[in-house]
């Protein structure tokens, strides 16, 4: 499968943004993980300018390095280039309601030109 960063969820509050891709023999691996925070998701959602995704090296523990263990998947984009590659749409609009609209706030802001 593709390099990609996915957003993932254990329940409200508590997500992650992992970047995966294979991994020597192994396939599907978390190489890095963000704490997800609304600034996080917000740029994810809209650019990933902020998530670098450049590594050297495992930036995860051996314990840490499945993608199902993080959760369910929200939404994942490849990397490099965003493109949606899958997405839970129920779960995805639970979890911008947590994050955004709850706040009154919205994931997509205008930017100044």
């Amino acid at each position: 499968m593709t390099a990609r960063i996915e957003w993932r969820t254990k329940g409200k509050g508590d997500d992650a943004l992992l970047f995966v891709r294979e991994f020597g023999e192994a396939g599907d691996t978390v190489l890095k993980m963000w704490d997800a925070d609304r600034g996080r998701i917000t740029d994810f959602l809209n650019g990933m300018v902020e998530l670098e995704s450049a590594v050297v090296s495992l930036e995860t523990s051996v314990d840490q390095r499945d993608p199902l263990q993080w959760g369910e998947l929200v939404l994942s984009r490849a990397q490099p280039g965003g493109d949606v590659l899958d997405i839970d749409p129920e779960i995805y609009w639970d979890q911008i309601y947590y994050w955004f609209r709850s706040h009154g706030i919205d994931p997509h802001p205008w930017r100044p030109r």
